[in-house]
């Protein structure tokens, strides 16, 4: 399968280079921004296109790696083209599924390839992209050819069902980005404490650190730790007391999932009071 990129960012230049080094033929790259769309040629020893339609007619793939609020401008624009008919057409957002390939009136065969994975340098991200596990969804055709192709590439692919996409991405959020706001939490109320926040970050980070990867080796259950594992409610208590409105809700909030995965770890542990406490710390 011969495969095109329309949109040259880091996803663009780090699938389309990890494709290539693992053997499947990347034809090349389109982009708006014809500079950045040679960079990603050059740096994946592809072709560089100057308009969309050649790209297409050279391809029977066409992956938009372009950002969510420009896949359905870009593939308005290059459903006119008859050259499109027949051919496979995918994008990589989380959070929209294939359904948005739809509305056309030329057949063409959409899916949504999303990494769960944060790529944040288009000239290295590529080395640790077998890491990424991916997420297909779309036509029934083409979908088992497209998993074989990135499974044979070295990567863990699973298959999902396009009306679950947005579900799916506020998963990876919760994951990722929203974890950012614990720790910025955490930060300030060490600054509280009196600390600086450059200092209170390096104090942090290394129990965040160790806490990830023990997440990532053992899972939450087995690494759970802390008050809330040790059924200390008093302590619990103490914290609440201590914090202001805003980051008792978040911490009240985090709990309640805590306290649930506590009782998965502690079957025969007794956390009603736990459960009680947290409750009624939950009305403001």
């Amino acid at each position: 399968m011969r495969i095109g990129f329309i949109g040259a960012g880091r996803v663009g230049f780090t699938m389309g280079k990890y494709l290539k080094l693992h053997g499947v033929d990347v034809t090349g790259y389109y982009s708006r921004d014809i500079g950045h769309a040679n960079e990603a040629a050059l740096f994946t020893d592809t072709s560089l296109f100057e308009n969309a339609n050649d790209l297409i007619k050279s391809s029977d793939a066409v992956i938009l790696t372009v950002s969510d609020g420009a896949i359905k401008t870009v593939f308005d624009e290059i459903k006119v083209y008859p050259e499109l008919a027949g051919k496979i057409v995918c994008h990589t957002s989380g959070s929209i599924s294939s359904s948005v390939f739809e509305d056309t009136d030329v057949q063409v065969y959409g899916y949504s390839i999303h990494p769960i994975y944060a790529v944040s340098d288009r000239y290295a991200s590529y080395k640790e992209f077998s890491n990424a596990y991916l997420t297909i969804e779309g036509n029934d055709k083409y979908l088992d050819e497209l998993v074989s192709i990135f499974r044979s590439a070295g990567m863990r692919v699973g298959i999902m069902d396009g009306s679950n996409k947005t579900k799916y991405h506020a998963s990876c959020v919760m994951a990722s980005n929203l974890v950012c706001g614990l720790y910025a939490g955490a930060v300030d109320l060490l600054t509280e404490c009196g600390f600086e926040e450059g200092q209170a970050e390096e104090m942090l980070v290394e129990l965040f650190k160790a806490n990830a990867d023990g997440i990532a080796e053992r899972g939450v259950v087995a690494q759970l730790t802390g008050p809330i594992d040790r059924n200390d409610v008093k302590t619990v208590e103490a914290h609440l007391s201590s914090i202001g409105p805003d980051m008792r809700r978040l911490y009240v909030e985090a709990s309640k999932k805590v306290l649930k995965v506590a009782k998965a770890k502690n079957p025969d542990t007794d956390y009603n009071a736990m459960a009680i406490m947290l409750e009624n710390a939950g009305v403001y």
